[in-house]
């Protein structure tokens, strides 16, 4: 797995995904920008597989943060949805009433 399947993999909660880590973990970001591009459509999958309890909270807000400190993925697209989940303190705590309403608001 290279590093831009790593990072797919990683950003869509895939099977693989702890692989996916210790190949991000072990790779250098080189500076020549965004190598994956995060949409609407994978941040509403993660965001509804949270709601079915396929996903931890925990676990989606530590993701939103490594998404939000990674120079090479482009989450400009929802830009605002990661940055919500990413920072409790500014948006409150995060609990599944918060997702489902991510989810009406996204899907709408």
């Amino acid at each position: 797995m290279n590093r831009a399947q790593a990072l797919a993999e990683f950003v869509t909660f895939g099977k693989y995904k702890d692989e996916a880590i210790s190949i991000i973990v072990a790779s250098t970001i080189d500076n020549q920008g965004p190598i994956y591009i995060l949409t609407l459509a994978t941040v509403l999958d993660v965001l509804t597989r949270c709601q079915a309890d396929e996903i931890d909270l925990d676990d989606l807000e530590l993701w939103a943060n490594v998404i939000e400190s990674r120079t090479d993925i482009d989450y400009s697209g929802v830009e605002g949805v990661i940055y919500a989940l990413s920072n409790s303190e500014q948006m409150g705590e995060l609990d599944k009433s918060k997702v489902a309403k991510l989810v009406e608001l996204l899907a709408s």
